[in-house]
């Protein structure tokens, strides 16, 4: 029966997602809505987008060897369930307009009903594009349960051989919404029916789901909660919240700052009182946008003014028991 009703309620919400990803594609490939733009879908979830450079060469291929970043940053976009186009497009021209480069990741909501599903796209797909990219300078911007996507991707860069180079040239954090394995229920369902008498029965389906499933789901997301609060990137943090989100919750955000403070992770807050869930720069774009533009100038992720090609980068990871300076801004 369970089986019955995740194929119900996950299927064609997967089949939307997957018909929104290739729309997305679309959308930056016709020149009459997103001028001087080269855009390629590496795999069904992974996709490069550049004001630069030729893309003409990647063929449904996940990784990055015959493309230049010519000293570009890589901003990694891991959006959100069910995320809609052209909101996804309003983050990513924030950093196309800024100089970077852009590579969005997206799952199902299946893929994450069925975490076992996200495995071989981390390694057959996100990691390939990582790990062969030759960008000097990469960010993390990860959109609610983005956190578990990137857990999951900290797991096999910390198991791999250059997983040590790959999360050094990650100098920066930014978690917009992020989500908890006490948030998987309530954030499933109100990505894929919204606030309705459905998503309450969806809801109630994923927590049994969850306990009657331990070892296809729940126990994946016991994992990525055990890396990403106690093996993290080591990188300055900025966190996007909301103190009326009933998703992704203060408590969460705060213990997770609590972990990573020992660790010496610099954490900095942009928290409003009734904004929803990944709604913050819908709702505050300016103040969005220009907390966001401070935090990158702070951490020196702009574009290298000459291209160095061959270089021996050292990552020093700072000293256990140093807390960081958190800074709490709140806005109304």
């Amino acid at each position: 029966m369970s089986r019955k009703i995740l194929t119900l309620v996950a299927v064609p919400a997967a089949k939307t997602s997957f018909a929104r990803t290739q729309l997305f594609s679309n959308l930056f490939h016709q020149p009459s809505l997103v001028r001087g733009l080269n855009t390629h879908a590496l795999s069904p979830t992974v996709t490069l987008i550049s004001q630069h450079g030729a893309t003409k060469h990647l063929r449904n291929r996940p990784d990055l060897t015959q493309y230049s970043s010519e000293g570009r940053p890589l901003s990694i976009l891991i959006c959100w369930l069910m995320a809609k186009n052209n909101a996804v497009k309003k983050y990513a021209k924030f950093y196309l307009d800024h100089g970077f480069d852009v590579l969005t990741v997206r799952v199902t909501p299946t893929q994450l009903l069925l975490p076992s599903r996200i495995e071989p796209i981390v390694t057959n797909e996100i990691l390939p594009a990582l790990l062969t990219s030759d960008h000097d300078k990469k960010l993390i911007h990860g959109f609610s349960v983005g956190g578990y996507v990137f857990a999951r991707m900290l797991k096999y860069m910390q198991d791999h051989p250059h997983g040590d180079h790959l999360m050094a040239s990650m100098k920066a954090q930014i978690w917009d919404s992020v989500v908890d394995v006490n948030g998987v229920a309530i954030g499933v369902s109100k990505s894929v029916f919204g606030e309705s008498a459905m998503q309450k029965g969806l809801e109630s389906y994923i927590d049994f789901h969850m306990k009657a499933f331990y070892n296809v789901a729940t126990k994946y997301y016991f994992d990525a909660h055990h890396y990403y609060y106690n093996r993290p990137l080591n990188a300055p943090a900025l966190f996007f919240c909301s103190q009326a989100d009933q998703i992704s919750t203060m408590d969460v955000i705060q213990e997770v700052q609590k972990e990573w403070a020992v660790k010496g992770i610099k954490c900095v807050n942009q928290i409003w009182e009734n904004t929803a869930h990944v709604g913050h720069m819908r709702a505050y774009p300016d103040q969005y946008t220009t907390v966001l533009k401070d935090f990158l100038a702070k951490n020196g992720i702009h574009k290298t003014p000459e291209r160095v090609t061959e270089r021996e980068e050292v990552f020093n990871p700072i000293s256990l028991g140093i807390h960081p300076n958190v800074v709490y801004s709140k806005a109304v």
